[in-house]
């Protein structure tokens, strides 16, 4: 088991994609997923379920994620502690437009082993002045032109409905939707152009009976049968007691979320929780 496998298969994994590891390690895809394939046969079992146009982190890759998250968080521990301004004490400023749930979970997970580092966070879309933030999470925007960038994650989109909801025992197409009510974030959320661009694709305006920036409400609502709603197939985003995806055979949509960050601030407590990120997510 060599370093670089366990770099493609923690690529792979986050994104669901060979051939955006390719793009990252500058490499053609058949090398990535030979990597792979050597793992799985090192490890003696599957890592991800193939399918023709895309491939799925498997339970056995779940549990193995795990694993290999806590091997580069104790390198990115080792190479902080080596590295890192014993002196700094700046507090990280992140403007959060998108994956709100899990960015809060790793700024936990952040302060637990560096319970001395400072956050301030926001939530707010639309037009403002960016300069005050150190870190923005949004998908592909012009408007940080002045701010570095990496890609975070690429991840699947689906639609969400409530569990006894009869659709989903049935397979679909996005227009046969076109009578159903929908729930969404706000108009300034990526979720929603995204619901909006493939149904105008299928020929038809959803119907949206709610829209809400508060991520449990949003999650209530759903439940609860009000309406259908885009979700990210991510970090344990999968069918539960109380909401499924729904089986939608031309819904095929992906959200790409990148970490915009000033180059001028990529140091100290800034540089460590943005490295923090690229191994955790």
């Amino acid at each position: 088991m060599e370093l670089l496998q366990l770099r493609y298969f923690f690529e792979s994994a986050k994104n669901e994609s060979f051939a955006k590891t390719a793009e990252k390690f500058m490499v053609p895809s058949s090398s990535v997923s030979a990597s792979i394939k050597r793992l799985e046969k090192e490890l003696g079992c599957t890592l991800f379920d193939r399918n023709a146009n895309y491939i799925l982190l498997n339970d056995n890759g779940r549990r193995f994620q795990k694993t290999v998250c806590g091997i580069f968080d104790e390198l990115e521990q080792a190479t902080s502690k080596l590295g890192a301004d014993k002196s700094d004490d700046k507090e990280i400023s992140l403007l959060i437009r998108s994956m709100r749930g899990e960015i809060i979970s790793k700024i936990i997970s952040f302060h637990k082993k560096y319970s001395s580092v400072k956050f301030s966070t926001s939530f707010e879309f639309g037009d403002m002045s960016y300069d005050a933030f150190d870190i923005i999470i949004d998908e592909d925007n012009e408007k940080y032109f002045d701010y570095e960038r990496f890609e975070l994650c690429s991840v699947r989109v689906g639609i969400r409905a409530a569990a006894d909801n009869p659709l989903c025992n049935r397979r679909l197409r996005l227009s046969q939707l076109r009578n159903q009510n929908f729930i969404c974030m706000s108009e300034e959320s990526n979720l929603y152009n995204i619901l909006l661009k493939a149904c105008s694709k299928a020929g038809f305006s959803p119907n949206i009976i709610l829209k809400t920036n508060d991520s449990v409400c949003y999650r209530r609502c759903i439940e609860g049968g009000m309406g259908l709603a885009p979700s990210r197939y991510s970090n344990g985003s999968i069918d539960t007691s109380k909401s499924k995806f729904l089986n939608i055979s031309d819904f095929n949509e992906r959200q790409t979320i990148y970490v915009y960050y000033k180059e001028q601030s990529y140091s100290g407590n800034v540089k460590s929780f943005i490295n923090f990120l690229k191994n955790n997510i």
